[in-house]
């Protein structure tokens, strides 16, 4: 199962969206709320489709987010999906990602599990060096990929 959690914009500021596959659908919550569910529609092209008035004014932003969820510039999404103890993410420089984990993160054992695992996310060839550290912390691991 395949879990995705990023930033959507809106008229009232930016809202943080978790799209969880689930079998066939995708289950979608906004700001920890459960909005709805979508599905890939075969009548219309495989796009997506929902029955779920709270969630569809953000279609078009999250099936944006979902075509790009393994390239470089959505990565993060991916990554935050998939490990629950990263609670943010800000590109330092264009080869650069930071990446903030749980205060209480035991930091040698979540970076030797991250370095082995984060490799199979990774489907993109450009370069990039992710600084894990943990908040309000200073000190800090590089994990290269490519």
């Amino acid at each position: 199962m395949e879990r995705y959690v990023f930033d959507l914009p809106t008229d009232k500021g930016t809202i943080k969206a978790t799209v969880e596959e689930a079998g066939e659908c995708y289950s979608v919550m906004l700001d920890g709320k459960f909005a709805g569910s979508m599905w890939q529609d075969e009548q219309r092209g495989m796009q997506l489709k929902t029955n779920d008035s709270e969630l569809e004014p953000h279609m078009w932003e999250i099936a944006v987010h979902l075509s790009e969820a393994f390239s470089r510039k959505e990565f993060p999404s991916l990554l935050m999906g998939t490990y629950p103890e990263i609670v943010s993410n800000e590109w330092k420089t264009s080869e650069t990602l930071e990446l903030l984990v749980k205060a209480d993160t035991d930091m040698e054992v979540f970076t030797t599990f991250f370095k082995d695992e984060v490799l199979n996310l990774v489907t993109f060839e450009e370069h990039l060096d992710l600084m894990v550290k943990k908040e309000n912390d200073a000190y800090f691991i590089i994990v290269g990929i490519n």
